[in-house]
């Protein structure tokens, strides 16, 4: 890495005093010392052992270093390493491991070690030449994977206890079980002998179980039903492949085998075979295993014609060919869903070629959700289907939506299926085949009122969960959470948030747990955030809440010892030892480095309405060492909302052009306004929006009115030019990558996905329903390039030339047109880049151009020689 003291960019910058920060030039500097950045250390990660004694943290300082420390939070005990990662702590909290380098130089790159360390006396073991590691759940085994040999790798096993290890070579695949007490592996054999698949008792390396066969063993997996795993099979040719599902069960005491072998039943279909690309999944209960079946292939099939290398784009395509060749693996791939009851001795095929997809399996196993778009295709907007559930063990099929864009899913349990539909939540029972309302009886909207794109149906708020049993469903409108259950419809709104416009929403990720140890993320109307604690009778306490940002939380085992990350605007991510109620016991970090000097002020919520009356809201952030009375340059920041982060801190960072703090740090005021939209008028709208929100900030006296700027990225790009084609408000824009014209840019291809941009014109971000042949005025009215004999504003465009997502031609037409126009334009093009430039040099070269650009123009500083002049060919091969 590069310091950002050494930095080569394009100009310098220091402070002077307290009283704010001015740029100093001589001449057309070539070297910015971003030193300004290094005020803060960032938290970038943290975790508590599962009994809550020990801490770990990784700070990092500047670009160049980072440190681990793991304290014990009640002794104090500390201990520091350099330039860690990946460290983890064993279930019974008394070890650390982690990544960290040799201090030696190896071909390419850096050469890394592991460190295993006692948290009792700091005792540390190093292993060398180790990939990846982990702890087996009993605490009794550090397994450390070897680097690659070929397509094998060498397994170390370590005994915590006996401090002995045991080395395995030529492993394939591998897998332990549930307790942590076995490991399965299998080895590859060298030519002309077998391959093996073997287990091993890790207490004291006995074995348990040997197979070998001569054509190897894969899909290995060990769950509480057994230990599954996939034989390959293959004729005397080696040609054909096939495959058999084994099932060993109780290893270590009265051992089961079963095995699936297609020649053993004779209802398995002609030509078909068990397919190597789906991994065997059980149902909850062990019964039923779910596993894929497939056309038969031969190695080494070719095209029965060699031709030219041509592809054919045919109108009557149902996906179009750069489509084709995106999704080729996953369609080559793709399976029919089978269910083999191991006990019982039977089996049985629940799709084929008739549907399309398989969408879900519930918990249980008993029902199978499955999907069929291929009689609406090709598509061209969103995808349309038909919806079925398929009982396992009669092979029923039912379709339960037909002609939908919706999405379905089974409850927690597998009783129902559940949907949004007409503004309300359905379910499907699917003992009863009925259809329930659940949803009927609450007045307040689920419909997401926020959605402005162009589908008809809106989305809905989201939903928290199912209880245990299916008993209950917990769902959100825009400020609650609301349970009703099924059986009975009996509905229940579980929070108060409307009556103080703050939003409850689930705070913890996994199974929905509604007792004390519930946790709910609150969100205010005023930006204000925080944690509340669940409480079945309703009276929920708040924890924690304010005008900051809380970060992960992560909780002991018994969830009364905590860490907590915390932040606001203007303070940088602090590290907090927390009891079960957040009440803040220790502060753990203190990154904040910066001198007295450096003044800054929390950030401001900003209301306004646009032309239609409509409410939005914008995050106002304060130049550093601000001053009533003066006035300072603004820089607006586009894509569509975000006052959500209003009391977020972001850490500067020379690499980063769009960094909110490095313009503040620069003495500017930067603004986020949010933008809500009309359909058909995307860049209307975004004018809309942001001259009401920039009117309104304006009302203040400390915004010079004559100094604004405007900054945005793909999207906010894309607005940033149309806008300033419709007002001269701004004395400088910054577009990265934008959409220039709407036509070319509907009939030109998403190559990231090999889909074309229609559909993201008709569904998605860019907010046209129609075909551009249907409206072509409102393409052409929202088109930068179609307007951009208005623009009074300078304009700097950036692109890299390999952008899979707007191909950097958007870029060239507004270049072109502009320059045709006698308008001040600069394209930046970066060779090689893709959507976001990600080169190291590249990304410090945008971020201090972009500088220098708004410096020249907002704060009428000396312009560098390319703003002026720009740079020509051969100065940049040095030939002038």
């Amino acid at each position: 890495m590069i310091g950002l003291k050494k930095v080569i960019l394009t100009f310098f910058v220091c402070l002077i005093g307290v009283g704010g920060m001015e740029n100093v030039w001589a001449g057309d500097k070539t070297v910015r010392d971003f030193h300004e950045f290094e005020l803060w250390h960032k938290l970038l990660q943290y975790g508590l052992s599962p009994s809550g004694e020990w801490a770990m943290w990784r700070i990092q300082a500047g670009e160049t270093t980072d440190t681990l420390f793991v304290r014990n939070i009640v002794s104090g005990k500390e201990y520091k390493y350099k330039e860690t990662s990946a460290p983890e702590f064993s279930k019974d909290s008394r070890w650390i491991v982690f990544s960290e380098p040799t201090g030696e130089d190896v071909a390419a790159g850096i050469a890394y070690q592991v460190k295993l360390v006692c948290l009792a006396d700091g005792e540390e073991q190093i292993f060398r030449g180790i990939e990846s590691f982990t702890f087996t759940s009993d605490s009794k085994c550090l397994i450390l994977k070897g680097k690659n040999a070929g397509d094998a790798v060498e397994l170390n096993l370590y005994d915590l206890e006996k401090k002995r290890i045991k080395n395995i070579a030529n492993i394939q695949e591998y897998t332990v079980d549930p307790t942590g007490k076995y490991l399965a592996y299998t080895l590859k054999a060298e030519k002309g002998l077998s391959n093996s698949l073997e287990v091993l008792e890790l207490n004291d390396y006995r074995l348990l179980f040997l197979e070998n066969d001569k054509n190897g063993y894969e899909k290995l997996k060990w769950t509480d039903h057994g230990l599954l795993f996939m034989k390959v099979l293959s004729d005397s040719t080696g040609q054909k492949q096939g495959r058999e599902i084994h099932v060993v069960r109780n290893i270590g005491n009265r051992q089961q085998v079963c095995c699936f072998a297609a020649e053993a039943w004779a209802d398995f279909p002609a030509n078909m075979k068990i397919s190597e690309y789906y991994t065997p999944q059980w149902s909850a209960d062990g019964k039923k295993l779910f596993f894929g079946i497939a056309p038969e292939r031969y190695q080494g099939e070719s095209r029965a014609e060699v031709t030219a290398d041509v592809d054919i784009w045919h109108w009557k395509d149902q996906e179009i060919q750069s489509r084709q060749k995106n999704r080729y693996y996953l369609n080559r791939s793709r399976t029919y869903l089978c269910v083999w009851w191991p006990e019982e001795k039977r089996w049985r095929q629940l799709a084929d070629s008739s549907l399309f997809d398989i969408a879900g399996i519930s918990a249980d196993g008993a029902f199978v959700l499955a999907v069929d778009d291929r009689p609406y295709r090709p598509h061209y907007r969103e995808l349309h289907r038909d919806i079925y559930v398929i009982q396992t063990e009669t092979g029923k099929r039912t379709r339960l939506l037909e002609n939908t864009i919706l999405s379905a899913s089974f409850s927690r349990e597998g009783k129902y299926v559940y949907y949004f539909k007409n503004k309300n939540w359905w379910a499907y029972d699917l003992a009863k085949e009925e259809y329930i309302n659940l949803t009927a009886q609450v007045t307040t909207g689920l419909s997401d009122i926020y959605y402005d794109g162009p589908i008809d149906i809106a989305p809905s708020f989201g939903v928290a969960g199912w209880l245990k049993e299916d008993k209950a469903f917990w769902f959100y409108d825009e400020y609650d959470i609301w349970s009703v259950e099924p059986a009975t419809l009996k509905l229940k709104r579980l929070t108060r948030g409307r009556e103080d416009k703050i939003t409850f929403r689930k705070f913890q990720r996994g199974v929905l747990t509604p007792d004390r140890n519930l946790l709910l993320r609150a969100t205010g109307d005023d930006g204000a955030s925080g944690i509340y604690r669940f409480d079945p009778k309703g009276h929920h306490r708040p924890l924690l809440y304010g005008a900051f940002s809380t970060l992960r939380l992560e909780q002991s085992a018994d969830k009364k010892m905590n860490l907590l990350g915390w932040a606001d605007n203007i303070t940088a991510p602090e590290l907090f030892v927390c009891d079960e109620n957040l009440n803040r016991l220790q502060q753990l970090t203190h990154t904040n480095l910066r001198p007295s000097g450096f003044i800054f002020r929390k950030s401001e919520l900003i209301r306004y309405k646009n032309s239609q009356g409509k409410e939005l809201k914008g995050a106002l952030f304060y130049p550093v060492n601000y001053r009533e009375g003066q006035s300072y340059p603004m820089i607006v920041h586009i894509y569509e909302r975000l006052s959500q982060h209003l009391n977020d801190f972001v850490f500067p960072s020379a690499s980063d052009l769009y960094n909110t703090m490095n313009y503040v740090l620069q003495g500017y005021f930067v603004f986020q306004p949010d933008i809500t939209y009309e359909v058909n008028r995307p860049g209307e709208s975004a004018v809309d929006c942001v001259t009401a929100a920039v009117r309104q900030v304006l009302k203040r006296e400390d915004i010079d009115p004559a100094r604004l700027g405007l900054i945005g990225h793909s999207w906010g790009a894309y607005q940033t030019a149309y806008i300033i084609t419709q007002t001269p408000l701004f004395a400088a824009a910054v577009a990265g990558a934008p959409l220039t014209d709407m036509i070319s840019m509907y009939n030109s291809i998403y190559w990231e996905s090999g889909r074309s941009n229609q559909e993201m014109f008709e569904t998605g971000q860019a907010r046209f329903r129609l075909p551009w042949w249907q409206i072509s005025r409102q393409y052409i009215c929202n088109s930068p390039v179609f307007q951009a004999e208005n623009i009074q504003t300078p304009l700097l465009m950036i692109f890299g030339t390999e952008d899979q997502a707007v191909d950097w031609s958007q870029g060239l037409e507004m270049y072109i047109t502009m320059r045709r126009l006698g308008k001040p334009c600069i394209l930046l093009t970066y060779e090689g880049e893709g959507h976001t430039i990600g080169g190291q040099m590249n990304t410090l070269d945008q971020t201090g151009r972009v500088m220098d650009y708004f410096d020249y123009y907002l704060k009428k500083t000396v312009a560098a020689d390319w703003i002026l002049e720009g740079r020509t060919y051969l100065k940049k091969k040095g030939e002038e």
